[in-house]
Formats: structure tokens, C-alpha cells, sequence
């Protein structure tokens, strides 16, 4: 089996996550309004689509927020359905080196239950569609999404992936769903964004390996992820 695919769709899905995560926490390192409907706002502002989320726990004073049932939505042009599931954001970070202009969190728990892929009859998937509008987005305000904050690493990290389907509306044949099987992953102490990504790299490979052992990972599935990797990459 080649591996690249899932390995590229594996270090996608853990990009996707930082992004989700990053538009949170600049909620809590700008001090606006905490307010649930203001972020779900913010991230409308930036991406464009309907987001929803249960629960909203703020501590201003400890720097910790707690979001439950996160959800973001596709476009019409996509269905409108589901486009990320996320049953728990959890973030702490560390005040003082914000105030420094340096993202640091004390801890970070980040669980994706289903993240939904859609690629229309054009052949344009609902990730390039949220990548235009994002950039666009930048460009117009004049500034980047990161605001020119320095990642200063995460002291504890716990990640879960579920799973990833994959729909094409011009090749139904291709459309797939991959279970990433991650429970609980825990990784201590990342420092620098090269011990992120190589924390990250280490997670893809494994998950390649074991996929590839245990045969799951079928032709028509290997063709599916070949064709959307066309379409993200």
C-alpha cells in the first residue's frame, strides 16, 4: 500500500485542528467580549459558515475556556451539512506570555469526533472553498490570522480523532470513511512548532503503519484520499 495518502490526509486533519483551536484562543488573548454568540460570530466573520456551540465556560481570571458540542457547518453550496464535529475544546493558557505576544498553553485537550469532506460536482471540495475565504478574509483585513503571535509551545496536549468521510458528488464511487482510531493521544512538553509537527509526523506515521497491517485501508479508500489530496493539497 502506498502510504502517502493517509499520511497527508492525517497531517491535514491535524492542521485543521491547530487552525479551529488558534481562532478560539485568539478570542481569549485579544480580551473581547467572551461571549459565546461573539465567537461564534468571529469564526463566521473569518470562515464564512454557520458554527454552533453547546457549552461555553469561561475563566477569565484562570485563562481557561471550555467549549462543548462545537460544530461548524458546510456551505449551502456543500449541503449545508455538517462539516466538523468537535465534542470538546479545552484551553489554558499562560496570561503572561500573551501579554509578551507569545501563545503558550499550560494545556490543551482537543477532541474531533467526524470531520465531513464534500467535493461538488465541479470537482472543488468545501476545504479549497474555506481556504479561499480565509485568505480573503486576511487580505482584506490587512493582517494575517496569526496576528503576529509566537507559538511558545504546550505543556500538555490530549488529542482525539474519530473519523473522516469523504464525499465526491462528481465521482460518487470515490467517496469513502476512514476511522483515525486516536483516543486520548497525550503528548508533554512541546516546545517549538518543530516539536509539533514532530510529534505530529511520528502520530501519521504509526497510524500508517498500523492501517497498513491490518489491511483496512482499501484500494477504493486509497483512491478516494488520492483524489481529494489533489483537491487540499
Amino acid at each position: 500500500m502506498n502510504k502517502g495518502p493517509i499520511r497527508k490526509i492525517l497531517r491535514w486533519i491535524v492542521g485543521i485542528a491547530a487552525v479551529l483551536l488558534l481562532l478560539v484562543a485568539l478570542a481569549i488573548l485579544f480580551r473581547n467580549p467572551l461571549l459565546k454568540t461573539i465567537t461564534c460570530w468571529n469564526i463566521h466573520k473569518s470562515t464564512g459558515l454557520h458554527t454552533s456551540m453547546g457549552g461555553f465556560d469561561l475563566d477569565v481570571a484562570g485563562s481557561r475556556l471550555h467549549i462543548t458540542r462545537f460544530r461548524i457547518y458546510n456551505s449551502a453550496v456543500f449541503g449545508g451539512s455538517l462539516l466538523v464535529d468537535i465534542p470538546e475544546v479545552y484551553l489554558e493558557a499562560d496570561p503572561q506570555e500573551a501579554a509578551k505576544g507569545r501563545l503558550r498553553f499550560k494545556e490543551v485537550r482537543f477532541n474531533l469526533a467526524e470531520a465531513n469532506v464534500v467535493r461538488d460536482t465541479n470537482g472543488i471540495t468545501n476545504i479549497e472553498s474555506l481556504k479561499k475565504k480565509v485568505e480573503a478574509t486576511s487580505r482584506t483585513s490587512g493582517r494575517s490570522h496569526t496576528n503576529g503571535f509566537e507559538f511558545a509551545g504546550i505543556d500538555k496536549l490530549t488529542v482525539t480523532l474519530g473519523k473522516l468521510n469523504f464525499t465526491d458528488l462528481q465521482q460518487p464511487e470515490n467517496s469513502a470513511n476512514v476511522e483515525l482510531g486516536i483516543k486520548d493521544e497525550v503528548v508533554r512538553n512541546i516546545k517549538t512548532e518543530e516539536d509539533l509537527q514532530n510529534w505530529a509526523m511520528a502520530l501519521v506515521l504509526r497510524l500508517a503503519i498500523q492501517q497498513s497491517l491490518s489491511g483496512s485501508m482499501q484500494q477504493s479508500k486509497t483512491k478516494a484520499l488520492e483524489t481529494l489530496l489533489k483537491q487540499i493539497k
